[in-house]
């Protein structure tokens, strides 16, 4: 009977010990796992982005190269850069800001990917929503977005250029316009041609927003006592301001869908970025 006691207290501690062995052990392989996990994800995410998102994202998430999934031609990226600090910097982000979001940013990258924007190029892509993806594969896409975050992209505020209030305070800084490089810009660099269609070719556009080729001449009649160049100037800096009543297929939405482009961050982002607003209006007409 002894001896079974002494077996059983034996047998007792060793139990525990192993137990709590395994229990020490237990946070560093949940954390591998969930590593392993991760990565198996970020690589089904990368070839879900190549297959369904590169074309309005581009090819690096940038939304500066973008290609017809058909053709293999370059288009105008449609949708908003990824791999972008505004984004992915900071547990609220700037974008996140932006869209007044409350809750974390997977989350908000997942909401945006499962149901769209309403009134913008970005479609419903959740199968809860009438989409083609399973929750699985665009939680996939969410962690391929997040690993562009870097160090390197984190580690110093993102540069901002100080956007004067008038068009005129700004041509002092950069006076000279390219309408070339204006319509590259307009076409691919940003993709206003995907929401507004080509300002030179047919009127009966019926696209997402209004067909821009009378802006030159329409401008200065939408605001009593402003010019065309500068409600043009304040309708791409802070596209709420003014929104005009019909759109191709409807009236325009409130707010504007163009807000979520965010053009008054991703066109002063570096010092020589405001260049670019000049010379799509310019490319526009509004601009010698």
């Amino acid at each position: 009977m002894q001896v079974k006691i002494v077996i059983g207290t034996i047998s007792l501690m060793l139990t525990m010990i192993i137990l709590g062995f395994a229990a020490l052990r237990e946070p560093a392989r949940l954390e591998q796992f969930t590593l392993e996990r991760q990565g198996r994800q970020i690589e089904s995410g990368a070839e879900l982005f190549q297959g369904q998102c590169m074309t309005c994202h581009g090819v690096n998430g940038k939304a500066e190269e973008c290609y017809d999934v058909a053709t293999g031609t370059q288009i105008g990226c449609a949708g908003l850069p990824l791999n972008y600090g505004p984004l992915l910097c900071g547990d609220t982000s700037a974008r996140m800001l932006a869209m007044n979001w409350k809750g974390t940013k997977p989350a908000f990258i997942q909401a945006t990917i499962s149901s769209g924007r309403y009134g913008t190029a970005m479609p419903t892509w959740s199968d809860d929503f009438g989409g083609p993806l399973r929750t699985d594969e665009i939680e996939d896409l969410v962690q391929f977005v997040l690993n562009w975050q870097t160090e390197e992209m984190c580690s110093t505020p993102p540069y901002q250029y100080e956007w004067p209030a008038t068009i005129e305070e700004l041509l002092t800084q950069f006076p000279e316009g390219d309408a070339a490089r204006g319509k590259e810009l307009f076409v691919t660099g940003y993709g206003c041609s995907g929401c507004h269609g080509d300002p030179q070719g047919d009127s009966n556009w019926t696209g997402t927003g209004p067909w821009q080729g009378n802006l030159a001449q329409e401008a200065g009649t939408r605001i009593e006592g402003m010019s065309g160049q500068q409600y043009v100037y304040e309708s791409i800096l802070y596209p709420n301001n003014f929104v005009v009543e019909q759109c191709p297929t409807g009236p325009c939405t409130v707010p504007s869908a163009m807000a979520s482009t965010n053009f008054i961050a991703r066109m002063g982002d570096t010092p020589e970025k405001p260049q670019d607003l000049v010379d799509i209006m310019t490319y526009l007409g509004l601009l010698p």
